[in-house]
């Protein structure tokens, strides 16, 4: 049996999308038989840091048309994908970046599944690109029609998926699943960013710099709360910098909010994060929507007291944690402010349950191979 897999995730490192699919398909090639080939397909050459995944049952298929239109990600899904799934005679596609190709049933009939991690581009679309939010809506209605299984992030996805669509009829008998990322395991060896000033406590967020992480709101309640406690930990902000970004998320790349001691530390190695998670005294994620929410497993495995936009996938994550503030209104500086003046004033309890263990790659990978096997039997 072939089954193939859209690895186009494993370009780009650091990427939720890539951490969710790496995990996975490790613990799948563990656990399925090995008499299995997985035809691991992309339009570009894979990050050196997924390598391991290129085994003895897999081969790493980078086919493009010589047309130089044909390198565009979305034109060589929708078009050169299929002949592709043809050529290699796959038994089975799974498809892990939200869409089908376009009428997939009509070209090859195989099985498919297919990735859906948020709906962005209905709940949220202004803080998308304008050509990606029209691009899933032009065709995600024609993916769910194609798709045999779907697979959703999380419950709150897979909830948000059925209201979106709920007057079609093609998602009426659709097999939805809801497979989790996992939590983890921190490395060993951890240390302290370079960019990093010597301070000792520091309040810690995390996220790339755009729109949907509701930096900006953090930024200035941070700097209202510091004016009513001047001794209040710097406030570290880790990640890379993004889209639409505004004059404030430009300033904060640039680290010009150092006089009010905020810091900005750009695409932290994972040694690095996980310093920072496991030495920061509180950690806050403002996010006005999220697909799901991986930062609040890695703090809540340190158990870190947090501050999170209440949020319905937030609330999701956040019923396995102990010690979780929410914020009723993600958008309202003066909430955040509160929030931080709030547990910097109060007796700190140390945290001592939490479920992460619920988030396991290897019980997501074991549900996803009892999907394929079901379609391939």
């Amino acid at each position: 049996m072939k089954i193939a897999v859209d690895v186009r995730p494993l370009v780009y490192p650091g990427t939720g999308n890539a951490i969710y699919l790496y995990h996975i398909l490790k613990a799948l090639l563990e656990i399925s038989e090995k008499k299995w080939k997985w035809l691991f397909i992309s339009n570009k050459a894979i990050h050196s840091d997924f390598f391991d995944l290129i085994q003895e049952n897999t081969d790493l298929i980078i086919e493009s048309s010589i047309n130089p239109l044909y390198k565009i990600g979305p034109i060589w899904f929708h078009l050169e994908v299929p002949k592709i799934l043809k050529k290699h005679q796959a038994n089975l596609f799974w498809s892990t970046l939200f869409l089908l190709p376009y009428d997939i049933k009509k070209f090859i009939s195989i099985p498919t599944i297919l990735n859906i991690h948020d709906l962005n581009a209905w709940v949220a679309p202004h803080t998308m690109k304008r050509w990606n939010e029209f691009y899933l809506k032009l065709f995600t209605k024609n993916s769910l029609m194609n798709a045999d299984e779907i697979l959703c992030l999380s419950n709150t996805t897979k909830e948000i998926l059925l209201e979106v669509f709920q007057e079609e009829e093609i998602i009426k008998n659709k097999n939805f699943h809801v497979i989790y990322p996992g939590i983890i395991i921190p490395p060993q060896q951890r240390k302290k960013p370079l960019q990093l000033p010597q301070i000792h406590d520091f309040y810690l967020s995390v996220g790339t710099l755009e729109p949907r992480k509701n930096f900006e709101t953090l930024i200035y309640a941070y700097i209202e709360a510091k004016k009513e406690l001047p001794y209040l930990p710097p406030l570290v902000i880790a990640g890379k910098s993004g889209w639409k970004m505004n004059e404030t998320l430009k300033k904060l790349s640039k680290n010009m909010f150092k006089n009010h001691e905020i810091y900005f530390i750009n695409a932290p190695t994972t040694e690095e994060l996980f310093w920072l998670y496991e030495n920061c005294t509180l950690f806050l994620f403002p996010s006005i929507y999220e697909g799901f929410g991986l930062p609040i497993l890695e703090a809540g495995y340190f158990k870190k007291p947090q501050i999170l936009s209440e949020i319905k996938i937030f609330k999701e994550i956040g019923s396995f944690i102990e010690g979780i503030t929410y914020i009723s209104e993600p958008k309202n500086i003066d909430l955040w402010k509160q929030a931080i003046l709030a547990i910097n004033k109060r007796k700190k309890s140390p945290i001592k349950n939490t479920k992460i263990h619920h988030f396991d790659y290897k019980t997501s990978a074991e549900k996803v191979l009892k999907i394929i096997e079901k379609n391939l039997n």
